[in-house]
Order: structure tokens, then sequence, then C-alpha cells
């Protein structure tokens, strides 16, 4: 079924290009709205409809009639309609939670492992997780709760106002990622933290590579390698002394950090500017 999904998205995304800029705001806003309100539904279904959907448009738009025109004026009401008639999927929405979980401990799992002399608190990756889970359905189902609200008054105000509050909702999983300390904690030193971290390298770029759209993920590869790969000189034992008690060794590590930090944040930058040309 996923595979399915896939393939649909892929296709949409190839077809919505040939939308005038006019017709795709239309058409992109509907799919927003039907992607994220009910997240309980099948989300297979719900991507056949959209596809549909789309090419329906395309077929007017080719008549020079406008996706306004063709679908209506309220497609937040044609939207429900369908939605109503979707079935809910609970089975996918559980394959949605433990992809959601799965992506966060692949996401801290090498961080945690970067220094062997710190324990690796199974219990707080796993509440964090649940929480960090929670928060991204919530955001997700608001955003499409709210995609044909009409704008506040505020304007720009109004969206830092929603995103200074998504901060705050976030906040409580970093504060439980930091403070939480449960009895799970465990040592992974030597060649059985190396191992783990060879194995999680491993399913983390098998994930990276199956993934269709591979830009998002990009500015994350160099810091995730860096981290692996501290995390493995630093279970070296003849290495080990060095790099964690001597201050050049310390340097040396914080050098690399942040290297690190600076491409990540630099790509980030790139993909932001891209993505605004793009739009």
């Amino acid at each position: 079924m996923a595979t399915k999904t896939n393939q649909l998205i892929e296709e949409n995304n190839t077809l919505r290009e040939q939308l005038t800029p006019a017709n795709k705001k239309y058409y992109e806003d509907l799919l927003l709205y039907m992607r994220t309100k009910e997240i309980l539904k099948d989300d297979a279904v719900i991507e056949q409809e959209l596809l549909t959907i789309l090419t329906d448009i395309i077929a007017a738009q080719q008549d020079g009639v406008s996706a306004v025109d063709y679908f209506g004026k309220q497609p937040q009401e044609t939207a429900d309609d369908i939605l109503a008639e979707v079935p809910t999927h609970w089975f996918s929405v559980l394959k949605m939670i433990g992809s959601v979980l799965l992506g966060y401990v692949l996401i801290t799992a090498i961080p945690a492992l970067t220094i062997p002399t710190s324990p690796v608190d199974i219990g707080t990756e796993i509440i964090t997780g649940l929480y960090f889970t929670m928060a991204a359905f919530v955001i997700v189902t608001y955003i499409g709760r709210t995609t044909y609200k009409k704008q506040h008054e505020w304007g720009r105000l109004g969206w830092i106002i929603r995103w200074l509050l998504a901060c705050v909702f976030i906040a409580p999983g970093f504060l439980l990622s930091f403070f939480l300390k449960t009895p799970w904690r465990i040592y992974l030193t030597g060649f059985i933290g190396i191992a783990l971290i060879c194995v999680l390298l491993v399913i983390t770029g098998v994930i990276f590579w199956r993934e269709n759209d591979k830009t998002i993920w990009w500015p994350f590869v160099p810091i995730v390698l860096i981290m692996a790969l501290i995390g493995i000189v630093t279970r070296i034992p003849s290495w080990q002394a060095f790099l964690l008690n001597t201050d050049p060794g310390r340097i040396g590590l914080a050098v690399a950090l942040g290297v690190a930090l600076i491409v990540f944040y630099v790509l980030i930058w790139m993909l932001f500017r891209r993505t605004k040309r793009e739009h």
C-alpha cells in the first residue's frame, strides 16, 4: 500500500507542473487540506482522489476553463464530501505512527551515541519520541483545518504568533530530552557501540536512498556522518584517551562538530533560497 501511495504522490508531483500559477495555487491548497485534515483516513484512497481531481483540472485548463470555475468557489465543502466517503484505515495510522517514531529514533540515536562515556537513555528516547509524534499530528491537523480560513487581520504578525505557539508546543519535547532521566540507561562502549552506529548508518542510508525527494534531507547528511565518525573513533581504545581526556583531542572534536553545524546551516540556507526561488 505504501508503494502505491508513493507512486500516486510521484505522479501527482509530475502532473502538477502542467498547471498555470493560479490553478496550481488553487489545487495545492486543496491538496494540503485533504492530506492533512483527516489523518486517520486511508491515504492511498485520498491520493487517488487527488490525482483524479488534478487530471480533471488539467483537462479543463486545456479547454480554457480555470480550476475555480471547474471545481467551484467553495472547494472546502467539496473536499469534505469526498473525505466523508474515504474509509478510516487504522493500520495505515499505526504504520504512520511507527514511521514517525522510527524517524525520530534514527535522527537522535547517532547523536546520542557520539560520546561513549554518556549513557543512552532508552526510556527518555521512547517518551520523547511519543511526545514529538503527538505534537506532529496535532500540528499537521491544525494546518489542514486552517487551510481555508481567512488570514488574521494582523497579517504577517499572525504568522509569527502561530510560529511562536508551535515552538512553545514542541518545546516540552526538547525539555524532556534534556532533563528526563529513566532507569533504562545503558552504556554502549567499544565494539558494541561501533557496531550499533554502523547498523544505524546502514538503515538510515537505505531509507534515505529509497526516499523519492531527497532534497529536504541533504542538509542532515554531513552532520550525521560526522557525528557517526566521532562516535566510532572515540570508541577505538587506542584513540579514546587522547580524544576524550586531552585538550587537543577535545578541541579537535569540538572543531569537527562546529564544522558539521556550519555545513548544516549553510545547506539549510541554500535549500530555503532554492525553495523561495521556485515559488
